[in-house]
């Protein structure tokens, strides 16, 4: 049984290192009217025997806005405004984002088979260095 349970372990280990959860990411560039951003993610991977890779750039990563109401004032947004270069730390949807994204709010059946994928980034916020 110890060459089965050295492959379950591997299989697993494999299968988790591909669950993208959240992590830093550098600004590539920020578009402000569209408050889209196009990203590299900071940990890079590593297969046996081959040298460390990054992950690639992606593209169109929505940001997180905050309502806040200010000494007792009318609740208002406010949307962050990123530079090329700034590091940011960015989540994973559990699900695609395609369909939320394109809904308008309601509850959407995904349309896309991805899981914890990179391309379902949204930018939670700077992070201070």
């Amino acid at each position: 049984m110890p060459d089965a349970d050295e492959f379950l372990k591997t299989f697993i280990r494999q299968h988790l290192l591909n669950l993208h959860t959240a992590m830093p990411a550098r600004i590539v560039s920020y578009d402000e009217a569209r408050k889209r951003a196009t990203i590299q993610p900071l940990h890079k991977t590593k297969e046996v025997g081959r040298p460390p890779q990054e992950l690639p750039v992606v593209q169109n990563v929505p940001v997180l806005a905050q309502r806040f109401r200010v000494e007792g004032g009318d609740p208002r947004e406010y949307v962050p405004v990123y530079q090329p270069g700034d590091v940011v730390f960015v989540a994973f949807s559990e699900r695609a984002l395609d369909a939320v994204l394109a809904g308008g709010g309601r509850p959407v059946l995904p349309d896309s088979s991805r899981h914890h994928s990179l391309n379902d980034a949204v930018i939670l916020g700077r992070l201070v260095l």
